[in-house]
């Protein structure tokens, strides 16, 4: 027989403050590349996640004899396999996607994971009525469409690739929707199965596998020329950078994200927390508006406003009561 289990009002309020924690934060990937154009994708990647794995190697190593009770090799098996669908696979795929299809195709694709995180872990878990999703989902999707709308080249999607090169994008775009969607829904099921493992350790576990799948990736990435910087040491492609993005990256977007999104999922409704990841797409806008200076169009803003709006919705109606989740 199902059992229930309740998410109290005051833990989905801290929920969704890490879980908008863990989307602000991610939302620097975003500026990256703006601020650092010339520097080569693949080497800002691997030395993301080596970064990651490094420092969570240092932390497990300083702390294993506390942060590893309660930890089996369940967990272990759990940790690496999120590592390739919540990290580096997830990762490779929407690199690919952007390749050959396009960033605006696979950005709009990739947008769609509030609504898939939303959808497919409400329907695992039985939330909330669909009904009401409805709402807080159909403003997100506008507003997202309003900011898409207005801020992608679609000129860009188009030009210069054949029918093959799109369909291999979409398919890759598509395969990194799946991956990170499939893992955020697990990732939730897991952690509050498994209350014992804080969400400190968590990212710490899936840190060691990243470094354990980095490490095995380095020497075909370097015989390929994938490591390969151009510029002088201090320029702006040059190692230094692209070794100060790397850390920032792994550290604070990788380790610290994971933590405020391990935490907020064990605490947050996945129908609600799915919704947040929209905050990232228009953290990541925000950072790179103030970056260059500009000031986003009406319609542009009108979009945000319309995002707000909907998470807020989702928001509003998760703290209406507590949450009765259905357990198998």
């Amino acid at each position: 027989m199902p059992g229930r289990a309740t998410t109290s009002a005051a833990g989905v309020r801290v929920g969704v403050a890490c879980g908008v924690g863990a989307n602000l934060v991610w939302g620097l990937a975003f500026l990256v590349p703006v601020v650092l154009p010339d520097a080569p994708t693949t080497a800002l990647a691997l030395g993301r996640y080596l970064a990651f794995g490094a420092l969570s190697a240092v932390l497990l190593a300083a702390t294993w004899r506390r942060a590893l009770v309660g930890v089996g090799p369940q967990a272990w098996r759990t940790a690496m396999l999120f590592a390739v669908t919540g990290h580096l696979g997830y990762y490779a795929l929407l690199v690919q996607g952007i390749r050959w299809a396009g960033a605006p195709i696979a950005t709009v694709i990739i947008g769609l994971l509030p609504v898939s995180v939303a959808v497919t872990g409400n329907w695992l878990r039985r939330e909330y009525p669909f009904a009401r999703l409805v709402p807080p989902l159909a403003l997100i999707v506008c507003g997202l469409a309003l900011v898409y709308a207005v801020e992608l080249d679609w000129q860009s999607a188009v030009a210069g690739r054949s029918r093959g090169e799109w369909a291999l994008g979409i398919a890759a775009a598509l395969g990194a929707l799946v991956l990170w969607t499939s893992y955020a829904v697990r990732n939730a099921h897991f952690l509050r199965a498994n209350p014992q493992i804080a969400s400190t350790t968590w990212s710490t576990l899936m840190g060691v596998g990243t470094l354990v799948l980095s490490l095995a990736a380095l020497p075909v990435v370097a015989l390929t020329g994938g490591l390969r910087v151009d510029g002088p040491g201090d320029g702006p492609a040059g190692v230094v950078p692209v070794v100060v993005a790397s850390v920032v990256l792994g550290v604070v977007v990788s380790w610290l994200g994971t933590v405020l999104w391990s935490r907020s999922s064990a605490l947050t409704p996945i129908s609600v927390a799915g919704q947040l990841a929209v905050v990232q797409v228009c953290a990541g806008l925000a950072y790179v508006f103030v970056w260059e200076g500009r000031v986003p169009p009406a319609l542009e803003l009108a979009g945000f406003v319309l995002v707000v709006a909907g998470v807020l919705t989702a928001i509003r109606r998760a703290r209406r009561a507590p949450v009765a989740v259905a357990t198998r």
